[in-house]
């Protein structure tokens, strides 16, 4: 523990110190940030290149640390190498872009040749466990490895857009991970963590509200990669076998809010490199929170999902950790304080596509039914019961009921009852009803008794079944006539007026 203290002791005031010589550099060179009025809304011009100092102090706390008795071993050393290596590339081009601003493109290009080398290498996941079960990645192991660099590392990046937020979430992370890492065994990579936490706890001290200098994209990228690997080394359970619930859950809301600029983009039709003031911090500041409220609530809301990624490494529960995550997602999205404008987008775009493919549908349907509608009308009347009461038995329906009615008025009915029908009362029952101009309707019943041996499988297909047939006797109300076994519903409408009735049918 005290070999800890001392690692984070000796990165934090190297990240300090250093910072100070870079803000000096990066103002003298020019390279600072300036305020737009729009998406960029700080004081005055601020240095960037904050992140070059972060990565010289990460570089000075693993040498003492490799130095230090919990230090003695490869697997830091090996460790240590790694990070070094892809932090370095990913500084370099990050200073770079932060100079003279890279296209978004040629950026994530960079990126992805940083990690690419390593993974190939074999630093990559070869399985995860997940609730439990282990489930081998095979060749699935690289891309997923490459993804989750990119996401880390584009995460951090997009969240960087508030004095001191990037560096205090990287400070939970890194702890958290830290922590997760010394339960689980993995003394290696606690230091790493410690190192990264110091790193950042110095850096804050410049970078905390009003920022005297940003860490810019060498920055952030930095971050996001070097917890990119201490959360695939930090819940190692052996060389291969990652589980893989502690770091997305530790990694939350950076992986949600860059989820969400992506749904964002795409919804509103803007490309998916197109930078807005639509993440997290920006929608707390437009609530009339101040920058120290906002620090609080990002930090707070890290914090505990990090304690639930904890809780559920000591207690083997990875459910919990899973829940306390989504909850909490929930939480912000229904007080409006993050998602809900994405949420009503994708709400408002699946009513839309829901729609148009009813409407699709509906048509598709209608090119099918009408062949068949023009076959009918040629055919006699009773060849047309027949027909639709054979294609009735394919659904066990053991009673047919034809009814013509007009002003809401049974005027003429057909009927048919298999060999074991049974009354209305037992059984199942599906009616259709087409209604036509002047008050003409005509009504489909079919039922069963539900003793057949087939069993009723469709009734969306039964329904289409009488919706044909009854759309096409409503349109050719002679044939019920030719049908019609039984006299008007109405008893006492005399005879003169049912043959006006039908001339009128």
């Amino acid at each position: 523990m005290t070999s800890l203290a001392c690692t984070f002791c000796v990165s934090l005031a190297a990240s300090a110190v250093l910072t100070v010589f870079v803000q000096r550099i990066a103002v003298h060179w020019g390279v600072c940030d300036s305020p737009d009025g729009a998406r960029k809304r700080h004081a005055a011009r601020t240095p960037l290149w904050g992140g070059v100092a972060v990565y010289l102090a990460v570089i000075l706390g693993l040498v003492w640390a490799r130095r230090a008795e919990f230090g003695a071993g490869y697997e830091l050393d090996e460790l240590s190498a790694v990070v070094i290596a892809m932090a370095g590339f990913v500084c370099f081009f990050g200073s770079i872009d932060d100079y003279c601003r890279l296209k978004p493109r040629l950026k994530l290009l960079l990126q992805a040749c940083s990690v690419l080398p390593l993974v190939l290498a074999g630093f990559r996941v070869y399985s995860v466990v997940l609730f439990g079960d282990t489930f081998d990645l095979g060749w699935l192991g690289i891309p997923l490895t490459i993804l989750w660099f990119l996401g880390c590392i584009n995460a951090i990046n997009l969240l960087d857009g508030m004095d001191g937020l990037a560096s205090l979430v990287g400070l939970a992370a890194a702890m958290t991970l830290g922590v997760i890492a010394g339960y689980t065994g993995n003394g290696h990579v606690t230091a790493a963590a410690v190192v990264l936490a110091g790193a950042l706890a110095g850096f804050l001290v410049h970078n905390r509200p009003p920022a005297r200098i940003f860490l810019g994209d060498s920055g952030s990228m930095v971050i996001g990669v070097i917890l990119g690997i201490l959360g695939i080394q930090s819940t190692l359970k052996t060389s291969t076998t990652l589980s893989i619930t502690a770091p997305l859950v530790v990694m939350t809301f950076p992986i949600f809010d860059t989820f969400l600029a992506l749904v964002r983009r795409r919804l509103t039709g803007r490309p998916f490199d197109a930078a807005d003031r639509q993440h997290i911090h920006h929608r707390l500041l437009d609530r009339g929170m101040g920058p120290w409220f906002v620090l609080a609530t990002i930090g707070a809301l890290s914090l505990a999902t990090g304690l639930a990624a904890l809780a559920a490494t000591i207690v083997h529960s990875d459910l919990l950790a899973w829940a306390t995550a989504i909850s909490l997602v929930i939480l912000v999205v229904r007080l409006r304080w993050f998602g809900y404008y994405e949420w009503r987008l994708a709400t408002g775009r699946a009513a839309r596509v829901w729609a148009a493919t009813r409407n699709r549908w509906s048509r598709l349907r209608a090119r099918r039914t009408r062949p068949m509608r023009r076959q009918l009308a040629r055919l006699p009347a009773r060849q047309v019961w027949a027909i639709l009461v054979n294609r009735a038995k394919s659904w066990n329906v053991s009673r047919l009921r034809l009814t013509l009615s007009r002003d809401g008025r049974p005027r003429w009915r057909r009927t048919w009852t298999g060999a074991h029908g049974e009354s209305e009362e037992h059984g199942w029952a599906v009616a259709v009803s087409v209604s036509r101009r002047e008050g003409w309707a005509c009504e489909l019943r079919a039922g069963g008794d539900g003793h057949a041996e087939a069993e009723f499988l469709s009734p969306a297909g039964l329904v289409r079944l009488l919706s044909a047939f009854a759309s096409h006797f409503a349109d050719h109300r002679d044939q019920v006539l030719e049908l019609a076994d039984l006299e008007p519903h109405d008893e006492a409408t005399g005879s003169n007026e049912q043959d006006n009735r039908c001339r009128a049918a």
